[in-house]
């Protein structure tokens, strides 16, 4: 389509040049147009305009990732999701940090570290992860937070909404069901198959 538009610009140019008298002046070349074209390899993860859930969909409850994730001496633990009305008030404003409707926890696994009540350890130092956007729904749970110690994390899952269900309704004896899969980056360190299953009971 360029080309075309070039040759028919520069017809009524060569006419005028055969009628006019013979100049040898040199012909001014226009400048060069440099332009950047835009690919969508490795590009980023898409953010939500800040926070969005869907108050149709219930995740609620811990999720212990399946596969050891681990920067530094931070160690991924849990994924931990509020209610519906827990979005609500978030996106409300009320909004305490020690306390978000989805986050990531971290243990820092150099800190001292004792049994809990389930016979799993726990360490004394840990890291709670503040959301800086985030949305879930039916197809997506994401989230994107900021953090001195791990630099930018962004998680990326995709929910098994008849798993949950099956995980929520089987009470403790139930076994634990994988819920969510996507990838999760934390820093420059980027874990592309990461899995999260349902406690059971929760």
């Amino acid at each position: 389509m360029n080309r075309l538009l070039v040759s028919a610009l520069a017809l009524p140019v060569l006419l005028t040049a055969c009628e006019a008298k013979k100049d040898t002046s040199p012909t001014p070349t226009a400048p060069t147009e440099k332009r950047t074209v835009a690919t969508t390899i490795d590009a980023p993860v898409p953010a939500p305009a800040a926070f969005q859930h869907d108050p149709a969909v219930e995740l609620v409850g811990f999720y212990f990732v399946e596969a050891q994730a681990q920067v530094g001496h931070w160690r991924l633990m849990n994924l931990s999701i509020g209610l519906p009305k827990d979005f609500a008030a978030w996106e409300a404003g009320q909004r305490d940090p020690k306390n978000p409707p989805i986050t990531l926890i971290f243990a820092n696994v150099d800190s001292p570290a004792k049994k809990d009540e389930m016979e799993q350890t726990v360490h004394q130092n840990g890291l709670t992860l503040v959301p800086d956007a985030y949305q879930v729904d039916g197809q997506r749970v994401f989230l994107h937070a900021r953090s001195a110690d791990l630099g930018e994390v962004v998680l990326e899952l995709t929910p098994d909404l008849a798993a949950y269900k099956a995980g929520r309704s089987g009470g403790p004896n139930g076994g634990a069901q994988r819920v969510f899969t996507g990838s999760l980056q934390i820093g420059a360190e980027r874990l592309r198959n990461i899995s999260f299953f349902h406690h059971p009971g929760e």
